[in-house]
């Protein structure tokens, strides 16, 4: 078996290697012509191809799933920065005493770790997590920094700001195998076979050099 997008683009390098073939050919016709009095006034023959329509018959085999990246739900750093400068656009202050800084600071740094950890365990808990991530920073700022603000306002601050931070977690991915062989499509019922009908159109791309002030030419490859 082989997977399906690794035999479908093999069929696509296929088509564009003969065609490849067909141009160096026409090259070398051109260089004949050129040296032949009556050919060179001829028109090259060059093969351009039509619209090619492909029935490619597969049978899935099976799925596979691939391994799930390490999932890092946040950036630690930028998020424990982040955090910090909620504190200081609630407190509208540019910056906080050491004692204070070092106290938010340890806070934020405790209770990210334990949010990450959290949402990495089941990431269903991403919200009951920043909830708890939110009351435990408010109510430690209310206790320690200034008792004179509305908790919930300062909660939902937090929530608001940090949320959109937390990375959703990568699904896994699939490959589908298929059965490509003749012999064994054969031996398959109709019925458990798939006709994959794919279209081809061709178009070109050339290389374009454009000169620089300095005198240095720049090539691009750019479409016809």
């Amino acid at each position: 078996m082989i997977d399906l997008k690794d035999y479908l683009s093999s069929l696509v390098v296929g088509i564009n290697q003969a065609r490849m073939m067909a141009d160096l050919e026409s090259a070398r016709i051109a260089e004949i012509y050129a040296k032949d009095n009556l050919l060179k006034t001829f028109s090259i023959p060059r093969f351009r191809t039509p619209d090619i329509e492909l029935n490619i018959p597969v049978a899935i085999g099976n799925l596979e799933s691939e391994p799930v990246k390490d999932y890092q739900p946040i950036d630690n750093v930028q998020f424990n920065s982040a955090t910090y400068n909620v504190f200081k656009d609630f407190s509208k202050t540019s910056s906080f005493d050491r004692k204070t800084s070092t106290i938010l600071r340890s806070a934020i740094a405790k209770e990210t770790d334990s949010l990450e950890k959290r949402i990495k365990a089941d990431d269903t808990q991403k919200e009951a997590a920043m909830e708890s991530l939110s009351k435990n920073l408010a109510e430690l700022y209310l206790s320690r920094v200034d008792d004179n603000i509305e908790i919930e306002s300062l909660q939902q601050k937090i929530k608001t700001e940090l949320t959109p931070r937390i990375q959703k977690k990568q699904l896994a991915q699939h490959q589908t195998k298929v059965i490509v062989q003749a012999n064994e499509l054969r031996e398959i019922k109709p019925e458990n076979i798939i006709q994959i009908k794919m279209k081809l159109s061709e178009d070109g791309m050339e290389w374009h050099s454009t000169a620089n002030d300095d005198g240095s030419t720049n090539m691009k490859l750019l479409p016809e």
